[in-house]
């Protein structure tokens, strides 16, 4: 998972921001980026649906980002299901990260 750290800090984002979008502790995501864990299948896919990378180049195997697979609506499904199952405090820090992306 070297490519984390490199996508993470091209939007910005700390590892605590990118925790609670992933709803895992910082923790457990600094233990990603540092591979000492690795994250699920379904987290590998999550984090390569949020960089809109392959998963593929998420993981080193390639150094071509590559078409990630377009699936809007499941992505968008996705977020809302995210937003929606955190704390009206995380929902806001979801907000302030997402005006910050779109600057």
């Amino acid at each position: 998972m070297i490519k984390l750290f490199e996508l993470r800090t091209e939007k910005s984002l700390s590892q605590r921001e990118l925790a609670k979008i992933m709803n895992v502790s910082q923790g457990t995501y600094n233990n990603w980026e540092n591979e000492n864990t690795q994250p699920s299948i379904e987290q590998l896919i999550a984090l390569a649906d949020f960089f809109e990378v392959s998963v593929d180049y998420l993981i080193g195997r390639t150094d071509d980002m590559g078409n990630a697979v377009s699936l809007p609506n499941r992505s968008l499904d996705y977020a809302g299901k995210l937003i929606n199952s955190v704390d009206t405090e995380t929902q806001e820090a979801i907000i302030t990260i997402l005006k910050k992306l779109q600057k």
